[in-house]
């Protein structure tokens, strides 16, 4: 966090040099993003975003990220990691798109604060792999795949500012209040022990949320 925070301040000095906002002459901006998550205090994935100004202080935008994460755990058949070994792979993905619109307010030459609203749709799930392992010990006869997919739709609130450190490029910073629903869809463990494999269906669940749930972003531009 203390090496971020050095690498923001000195892109911020470096703002000397005379910086001019655009205009719609060049309307569009591309921009990358890095998401701080305040609960578990982490950076998420990066993520891309395209603006396009349709007017000087109006523009509209779509945004997408990629996020996935993957961690194998291992579980032995005696005590002091001996024996045989049984693994378990957990992966997650979600794939989120969101589609808004942002109004610009009056700053300075280099300042361009704003608010806006974004329409978030995302999609992706979770899985797992299991290899001589029952869900909690090391088990030689077991194997399992187990597949939970989900999906998001959410709508979020935002407000953040551009700053113009040189002639069309600028950094940012956003933050945002939003409502999610979350939908965790039928889920499927097979389960395969001594050579019998078992299906076990798991039901649909639902769950909303409300709140800074759509993390602060740190944003680098350009716009072009």
């Amino acid at each position: 966090m203390k090496k971020i925070m050095i690498f923001v301040s000195a892109l911020t000095l470096s703002a000397s040099m005379f910086a001019q906002k655009a205009t719609k002459d060049n309307p569009f901006s591309l921009e990358g993003q890095l998401s701080y998550n305040t609960a578990s205090l982490s950076f998420n994935a990066p993520s891309m975003r395209m603006r396009y100004f349709f007017a000087d202080d109006m523009a509209a935008r779509v945004s997408l990220s990629i996020q996935n994460s993957s961690t194998k755990d291992f579980y032995y058949e005696l005590p002091n990691n001996a024996g045989g070994v049984g693994t378990e792979i957990n992966k997650t993905s979600m794939t989120m798109i969101s589609l808004g619109a942002e109004k610009h307010f009056a700053g300075t030459d280099k300042l361009s604060p704003y608010i806006g609203a974004d329409l978030v749709y995302g999609m992706g799930g979770s899985s797992a792999k299991w290899d001589k392992f029952d869900g909690s010990n090391y088990d030689a006869t077991v194997t399992a795949t187990v597949k939970n997919p989900s999906s998001m739709l959410g709508l979020n609130l935002v407000a953040g500012t551009d700053y113009y450190f040189a002639e069309n490029f600028y950094l940012g910073l956003e933050l945002g209040l939003g409502f999610s629903s979350t939908t965790e869809k039928a889920g499927e463990t097979v389960v395969t022990a001594g050579g019998t494999s078992t299906t076990i269906l798991s039901p649909e669940a639902k769950s909303s949320n409300f709140g800074n749930n759509f993390i602060g972003n740190f944003r680098l531009g350009w716009r072009f």
